[in-house]
């Protein structure tokens, strides 16, 4: 039997500002054609210079993809804040995208990412209602 996990992390971006969109686009894109090829969906949001995404995927294939951010020059500081086994996908048709939260998700992610919470339900709650708004 296949297990699914879910996860969240935290990076510090290190992207050029003037073309942060055109960065973020490009993440976007890789990540959707690569991840969906590996049976990994999330969400990814910039809040203040950090990369919040929640993953969610076979255990194995979230360790292969949080490898392969270590990698990447877009993203430092790499910290999983909280992950656990799911029985459910919370964002099952989603391959990847970047979200610009409204004012409540966007207090309750700055929340979130000041306290570095490990508790996954209260980041799967903030990341559902920044792209549901």
């Amino acid at each position: 039997m296949n297990t699914l996990d879910q996860l969240v992390y935290c990076s510090r971006a290190r992207l050029n500002q003037e073309q942060a969109d055109e960065q973020i686009a490009d993440i976007v894109h890789v990540s959707t054609f690569r991840n969906a090829r590996v049976g990994i969906t999330g969400a990814l949001t910039l809040r203040g210079g950090a990369f919040v995404q929640l993953l969610e995927g076979t255990p194995t294939e979230l360790d292969i993809l949080m490898l392969h951010l270590h990698f990447d020059e877009r993203h430092e500081d790499i910290v999983v804040l909280a992950r656990e086994q799911i029985t459910r996908r919370a964002f099952p048709i989603w391959g990847m995208t970047a979200s610009r939260p409204d004012q409540r998700a966007a207090r309750d992610l700055d929340r979130l990412i000041a306290e570095r919470s490990p508790r996954l339900e209260s980041w799967r709650q903030a990341m559902s209602a920044a792209f549901t708004a």
